[in-house]
Parts: C-alpha cells; structure tokens; sequence
C-alpha cells in the first residue's frame, strides 16, 4: 500500500493513491503552479495555454495582492498572522482542492488556548445542537450497521452496486454517489484539526463531490494517545470498518475526537489496502496541568482561582473543564458587578497563564444637564457636594454595583430628578493595554428646591372672641439647597386670636464633608399636642367607677372645672441640636441636646396646673415644668429585622428642672410564611426620676392595642406591647392582614404622679384582635382596621404607616 499524505489525485492517475504532494510554492514560479493545479482540477492541458486569459489575469491579480498584504492583518483573533509563503501555498492548495500540507512551516498555526478551547466547545455543541450530520446522511455511519459489510478485495467495476448497497441506505438512494477505495479521496481533510480546528470552506462544486462521493473504511486507528484517552477518543468515533463514508463524515468524525477537548491537535493519515482505506488519526495530548499563573487580576481572589481549577491539577488538560473553570472566574467579575473578565489562556509547559484585563477608572467628570434640552448646562449645586457622595475613584477598577450605590446616594439627595452614570473609553487608554482605563461622567437634571407659601382660615379650637372669631393665618419657605451645600431650611409660622405656633428648622446632611458622613439638625418650635389619651374622659371612662354618665353629661355645660370637656392640650416650647452619623452599614446613631418648656393648657388655651379630677398636671410649683435633657439613639436595620432604642437623661441644671431618665426600645422581625408573611413587633420603656404625667408612657389606641381608645388602657412609669400581624396579598395593591396586640402597664400606673390611670377606671392590662385592609401610598401604608377588645367591645382605627 501507499501513502497519499493528503495529496489530490491526478486524472492519469491509478486512483489507488497515485499522485503528488503539493507541499512548499516557490514564489518565482508561482503562477504555473496555480495553472497546473487549475489544469488537475477541471482536466485541462498541463501546459496552461489553454486556461483562459481572464483567469490568468485573476490568478495575476490575486499573487499581487498576496505579495503587497501587510503582515499585520489577522485572519481571525484566534490564527496568527500568516507570512506570504504561507498565505500563496493556502490559496494554491485550496484551488487544487486540498489544504496547506501537514510539513509546512509556514501553515497557519493557533497561538492561544482559548481559541482551542473554543473550537473544541464549538464542535461538541454543534454535535449536540444539530446531531451527527453524518448520520442523517449515511445511517451506516450510526451505532447500528443497516447492510452487511464490504470485503473490497474481491470488488470490481462490475459489483459497484453492490457497493452502493454497502454504504447504506442513505447511499443507496443516490445512485450518483460511487464507492472509492482510493485514499487520495481523502486528500482534500487536509492536514486534519489543530487547536483551531478552523479549516476553509470548500466551494459548492467540491462540496457537492464530497457529498456524493463515498469512501470504503477497512480500518480506523487512532494513534498518539495514552490507554485512557485511547479509549475516550475511540468511543466519541461513530465510523465503523468495513463501510462506505463520505468525506463531510469521516470530517465530522475527525472532529468529533477533537472535540473530546483532550487534544491539541488532530491529523487525519490515510493509506490504500487491499481491502479499502486505512484511516489513522494522529493525536497529540494536552499536557498535563500543574498549575495556574494569572496576571492583570487585581479584584479577582487568588483562592477563587485556585478553587476553579483544584479539581484539574495532575490530569491532562481538557478544553472543556478548563473553559468552565474560566466560565466560573468570568461569573464571578460578573456577579460582583465589576468591568473585568478572562482575555486569553495559554500553556507553558505543564503551567496555565491567564491574563484578565480589569477596567480602571482613569477620570470621573460631572456634567450639569438642562431638563428640557438634555443640553449641558451651569448647574446651581456646589459640584463638590455631589462629588463627595462619589465612592468610585480614579485609579479603582469600575464596578457597576458601586455606581449604582452612588446613583442612589446622589438622587437620595432630594435635588435631582435625574441622575446617571455613563462610562466611555479614557482618551489616554491604550488599545489592547492590560488594564483598559474608562472616564466616567456623572450627569444630573436638577430639580426646583425652594417655594413660598402662605394660607387662612377658621380654626374651631380657637377662641370665638375678638373681632374675626376663629381666624388663623400661616405662611411658610422651604429651601432643600440652601447656598448650594444641599443644607435645608423650614420656617412656617401660624397665628391665631389665642395663640401662634412657629417652627424653624436647619439641617446639613454631611457636615463639611468630615469622614463619617456626620449630619447635623438645629431647631426651634413651639408645638401643641393633645394630653385627652392620659387626662381627658374617653368614651371608654364615661362607665368608670365613681362617675357616672349624668356626671360626664353636667360636666360638659358647666365649665365650672379645668379640661372639663377632656379638651386639653400640652404645649411645648423646644429647641435644641442634634448630631447623627452611620457607625456601619446597617447601623446609626444620634446624639444630641434639648431644652423644652411644658405647659398644660386648657380648652381656652389658659395654662391649668391639676385636671378634671383635681389631680396635678404640673410637676413643678410653677405652671410649667422645665428640662434640658441629653439624647442618645440608635438604629439598626438588617434583612427584614429592626431595632431602636434610645435614652434620654435629663440635666437639672436649675434646682426647678426636671430630672429623669428615660428608656425605650423597639424590634421588629418579619418572617416568611408562604404566600404570607409574619410581622412581630414588641416595644417597651422605663422613667426612673421626676415625672409629670404628660411624660408617662400611654397605652392603648390605633399604634398600641387596636381595639380600645388612645390610651384606654392604661397609663404608667413602665409598659410593655407585643403585637403580631398576619399580611397577605388580596389584588395589587391591596393587602388584608389578622392582627392581635397586648399592652401592660406592668402595674406601675399609680406610681405616676396624680394616678391618672387609676382614677379614670383604666384596666392597666389588654388585648385587642381584628382585621384590616392596607393600601401602599407614598408617604406609607394606608390601614382601615376593625378591632375587639378582651370587654368585647369593637371599634374602627384609621391610620397611616405601620402599627404596633
């Protein structure tokens, strides 16, 4: 038998592997090269004056530009550059109908490992994807034979069909389709698959010939590969011995081994015999992995790195393990939000070297934009305000996350309608660089921050003397960008016949851009609130022992007693400063110092010192008590849990200032229960010191236990409140929930000063079960709540944000 190397055949040839080797072009003689492989191909005198003068001149043109290519242009990212003699020999074997021959030093060769891995990926999922094209065409070519097979010793030109019945069904019904027993029909694989596995795409009349033409198989042998990976390359082969294969199958076979992933190079070797052709596959095995060397990687952990690969260590190196371990590596920049990925992979010696190239942020600029235009415009925000909220630095490697984090922070700000970051190439990045560098402009549309405004009306709580009874007048400014610092400041006044309130209030978010994003809030204020939930006469009191309902009824015409229509109110005069600064991301905490004045005012806005009752409102001998009081809070906010507690300590400063400490502290904890959810709330507090009744702490009513009044269940020096809800979806946006509250006054209610509790008949103790509907609003959940309490007796609460 002879060797065909791969080499077409002529057509004088025996067809039994006579023929030559197109294996190296002398570029002097180039062209009658060319000619004599057009003059094989399509029969034509070997002397070449018979091709005509056209082609001739195409062939003249196409040397030309070879000669005149750049050596720096690229096939493809995954081939090297090719050099002249390289190229010429490429384009003549392909007119001859074969490929660059296996010896040649100049062939087009791969130089990296992700182009082999890609290659081998490629071809294993087009198996997958798209089946065994050789299957469809040739059923033979499967696990199960369809016809006996062919002994081609005993084959001559007039058992051709039975050869055409020996290649399958799929054969048989293309009579066009001859059996060879030649090895130079193989000759147009070429020089089989490197790490590239790319080879040119046959023109339609050659890939027509392959397809009809079929090649008897006596052997196939795979050669070059250890006893494991013998066995793995052949079980991927889907050719048998002893049947007819077309040249597209015996290709898809080769690739097939190829794709195995275990291989750096695959070359189909094909020899006549007696019996047919003889197939050999010459392998070449990965090396075995050692380790794995990566640079540029400054974000991406080491030990992740390891742990990709730990698994693959001391085995011959696959492309597809080896490509998912990278997939893992690329997971991860992308989990993390970070510009960064694998760029390229390649071997040395037994060791892997990867290169990862990371995005840093070379500039990051902002740019003022006008709402109505998306024009560039001067924006009225100090520029060092926003930029201080900026955490991505020049010189950091990008991550997405984190400019989303910014984003939030800056918009968070109150003054934008817009805010957004783009990133775009850095003007001084260098292509194909190791670490690519990208400017990112920050663009914000501002929005108005300050108004005006100024409003009357009649108020039926104010006094009905006086020339215009009832008549209240307010007007207020708001600025959310004082100066440009994005300080803020509120001042509204209101003023009546009886009484005006103020409020003036300053704070800075970020003060002077210190390290610990300290901010800072000054105030003054007086302010009125209702004291009916711990000295008024609920409707709950009106059966209490000791006054009875004729009682209550008289005492709301005669006006002969203090607060007799249970309409008092406390009014406060308070100022004071307060610092708050984040000790982590889920923690807060604020300090601070305030002075207040208290008075208890009647319906007729007179200060009153003792209630309906008799009993003393005013802890002092004044009428008005006094306190400077530090406070101290904080807050802690995790995954679907919370937690508040403050102290406030008093400072008696004067002899007559009050002096007390104060507790209080809040949890709360939602759990998932199914399509439900579960929210347990419990708080509780503690005074010790001075304290005036005003100050005890109220139980009962809609943000305590649903189904008794504000604070009809007690009043005391220490409570308690537990209270567990039930939420689940009805129809977007409407959410029902199952509530049941319980509050205690822990028996402390006589220990406040008058027994406000005790006197009005108050249990000190209860609960309260209901349902309610919510519906989401932008300034929180609104509730619509019915609630029984342990007497039995229901009643409505409306409210706004959260219970308990």
């Amino acid at each position: 038998s002879r060797s065909a190397k791969m080499a077409p055949s002529t057509p004088g040839g025996s067809g039994r592997g006579g023929g030559h080797a197109m294996q190296s072009v002398d570029p002097a003689g180039a062209l009658d090269v060319v000619v004599g492989a057009l003059a094989n191909k399509w029969g034509i005198a070997r002397d070449g004056r018979e091709v005509a003068s056209h082609m001739r001149e195409g062939i003249r043109r196409r040397v030309r530009s070879l000669s005149r290519a750049s050596p720096s242009r690229r096939r493809s990212d995954a081939l090297q550059k090719p050099a002249f003699l390289g190229a010429f020999a490429e384009l003549c074997s392909f007119l001859a109908g074969g490929r660059p021959g296996r010896g040649d030093p100049h062939a087009v060769r791969p130089v990296s490992l992700l182009a082999s891995i890609s290659s081998s990926v490629a071809g294993k999922k087009a198996h997958k994807d798209g089946g065994d094209g050789g299957d469809e065409a040739n059923p033979a070519a499967g696990d199960q034979p369809s016809e006996s097979p062919v002994d081609s010793s005993e084959t001559s030109e007039d058992e051709v069909s039975a050869q055409d019945r020996a290649a399958g069904p799929g054969a048989a019904s293309d009579p066009a389709g001859p059996v060879s027993t030649s090895a130079s029909s193989l000759s147009s694989l070429g020089d089989g698959l490197g790490s590239s596995g790319a080879a040119p795409a046959p023109d339609a009349e050659k890939e027509a010939a392959q397809t009809q033409e079929r090649i008897l198989i006596s052997e196939i042998e795979v050669k070059g590969a250890s006893p494991e990976l013998l066995q793995v390359a052949t079980q991927s082969l889907v050719m048998k011995p002893n049947f007819a294969y077309t040249l597209k199958e015996v290709q898809e076979d080769v690739n097939r081994v190829f794709s195995t992933g275990y291989f750096s190079s695959c070359h189909p070797v094909a020899e006549d015999t007696r019996d047919g052709v003889r197939l050999m596959i010459e392998v070449k095995e990965n090396p075995k992995l050692t380790g794995v060397v990566a640079t540029g990687a400054d974000m991406l952990p080491q030990s992740l790195i390891e742990d990709a690969f730990q698994d693959q260590y001391g085995k011959t190196l696959n492309f597809e393990n080896f490509g998912r371990a990278l997939g893992q590596l690329n997971k991860w920049y992308e989990d993390k939000g970070i510009f960064g990925q694998v760029t390229d992979a390649d071997m040395k010696g037994n060791v892997a070297e990867l290169r990862m190239k990371e995005a840093r942020i070379s500039r990051v600029s902002l740019k003022f934009l006008n709402p109505e235009t998306g024009e560039q415009c001067i924006g009225k925000t100090n520029p060092e305000v926003i930029m201080k909220n900026i955490t991505i630095k020049p010189g950091q490697v990008y991550n997405v996350r984190q400019a989303k984090s910014d984003i939030d922070v800056v918009h968070a700000m109150g003054l934008f309608d817009d805010v957004n970051i783009v990133p775009q190439p850095a003007e001084d990045s260098i292509q194909g660089s190791d670490q690519p560098k990208i400017v990112l402009t920050l663009n914000v549309v501002e929005r108005k921050t300050g108004g005006f405004s100024a409003g009357g009306g009649i108020s039926a709580s104010q006094s009905s003397e006086g020339p215009v009874p009832g008549f209240v007048g307010s007007c207020a400014y708001s600025q959310k960008n004082l100066f440009g610092k994005n300080q803020k400041l509120t001042a509204s006044i209101e003023i009546g016949q009886a009484d005006s309130l103020f409020r003036i209030n300053h704070s800075d978010p970020w003060v002077g851009g210190d390290k610990h994003r300290t901010g800072r809030n000054i105030y003054l204020q007086n302010m009125r609130t209702g004291g009916n939930a711990i000295h008024g006469k609920a409707v709950d009191e009106v059966n209490s022992p000791g006054v009875t309902e004729l009682d209550a009824l008289g005492a709301g015409n005669s006006g002969s007693r203090p607060g007799d229509q249970g309409g008092i109110l406390i009014g406060r005069l308070v100022g004071g400063c307060e610092y708050s600064r984040p000790l982590s991301t889920s923690l807060s905490g604020t300090a601070g110092i305030q002075y207040q004045r208290t008075r208890v005012l009647g319906e007729n806005g007179q200060p009153i010192v003792t209630d309906y009752y008799g009993n003393p409102i005013i802890f002092s001998h004044k009428d008005y008590d006094e306190l400077l009081v530090g406070v101290l809070r904080s807050v802690y906010s995790g995954n679907k849990s919370q937690l508040v507690m403050s102290m406030e300590q008093a400072i008696p400063v004067k002899q007559d200032f009050l002096n007390f400490n104060r507790l209080r502290a809040r949890a709360e904890k939602t759990i998932k229960a199914g399509f439900a959810r579960l929210v347990v709330t419990t708080k509780g507090g503690m005074i010790v010191g001075d304290l005036p009744p005003y100050e005890a702490f109220s139980i009962g009513g809609t943000n305590s236990v649903r189904g008794y009044g504000e604070g009809a269940v007690g009043t005391g020096r220490y409570y308690v409140v537990g209270s567990g809800e039930l939420h689940f979806p009805l129809f977007s946006p409407l959410e029902g929930v199952l509530f049941a509250d319980y509050g205690s006054d822990i028996d402390s209610g006589p220990t406040v000063m008058g027994d406000p509790a005790g006197c009005r008949g108050k249990p000190g103790s209860g609960y309260g079960v209901g349902v309610g509907v919510r519906v989401e609003s932008p300034v929180g959940p609104l509730r619509l709540e019915y609630a029984w309490n342990d007497n039995k007796q229901g009643r409505f609460h409306f409210g706004i944000g959260y219970g308990g």
